[in-house]
C-alpha cells in the first residue's frame, strides 16, 4: 500500500550513505568460508555489467565473481530474507557514498524499502535513479524509519543498504 507523505521542512537537509554489503561477510566467503545459507560461494567469470555488492558497482567482463547467499535481512525477523549476490573475488578498498548513488551501479527503475528498528518493511516503492536521492532523505528524515534497502526490481536482488549519514 503505497501512502502520501507528509514530509518535514528538514526532509533535503537528510544525509544519507550507500554502504556495501558487510566486509566481514565478504572476507568469509572470499576465504572459502560459508555463506548465510552455509555453502561455499560459486566461483565464476563475469560477463560484464553483474553488481557486486561489496564494491557497488558494475563489473567488466572477464572479472573474477563469487555468487553467494546473502542475509539483506538478520534472522529470525519476520521480514527476514535471503538471496543470492555477487562479491568481487578481490579485496575491495573500502568505500562509502555521502548523499549519492554509486555511480553506474543502478542503472534502471529499482525497488526502494524502508525497515523500521525491528526489521519490519513499513514502506515500499519503485524508483528512478534519478528520483531516489530525494526520495531517500525523504524517508530517512522520517523518525520511524531505521534503514533502506534497495533491490534491483528485475530479479529482486539486494542492492544495497541505504543509512542517514
Amino acid at each position: 500500500m503505497t501512502q502520501v507523505l507528509d514530509l518535514p521542512a528538514t526532509a533535503t537537509a537528510v544525509s544519507f550513505t550507500a554502504r556495501p554489503l558487510a566486509a566481514d561477510f565478504a572476507r568469509r566467503v572470499r576465504a572459502g568460508g560459508p555463506d548465510d545459507f552455509g555453502r561455499p560461494g560459486r566461483h565464476l567469470i563475469s560477463q560484464g555489467g553483474e553488481p557486486v555488492r561489496d564494491q557497488l558497482r558494475r563489473v567488466g567482463a572477464g572479472e573474477r565473481l563469487i555468487l553467494c547467499s546473502y542475509h539483506a535481512v538478520p534472522l529470525p525477523g519476520i521480514f527476514a530474507e535471503t538471496g543470492p549476490v555477487y562479491i568481487s573475488a578481490e579485496e575491495p578498498a573500502p568505500r562509502v557514498w555521502r548523499d549519492e548513488l554509486p555511480p553506474g551501479y543502478f542503472n534502471r527503475t529499482f525497488a526502494l524499502r524502508a525497515y523500521n528498528r525491528a526489521d519490519e518493511i513499513i514502506e515500499s516503492t519503485l524508483v528512478e535513479p534519478d528520483a531516489a536521492p530525494e526520495k531517500i532523505r525523504a524517508w530517512l528524515a522520517r523518525p520511524e524509519v531505521a534503514y533502506l534497502h534497495a533491490r534491483f526490481a528485475g530479479h529482486g536482488c539486494y542492492a544495497c543498504r541505504f543509512d542517514r549519514a
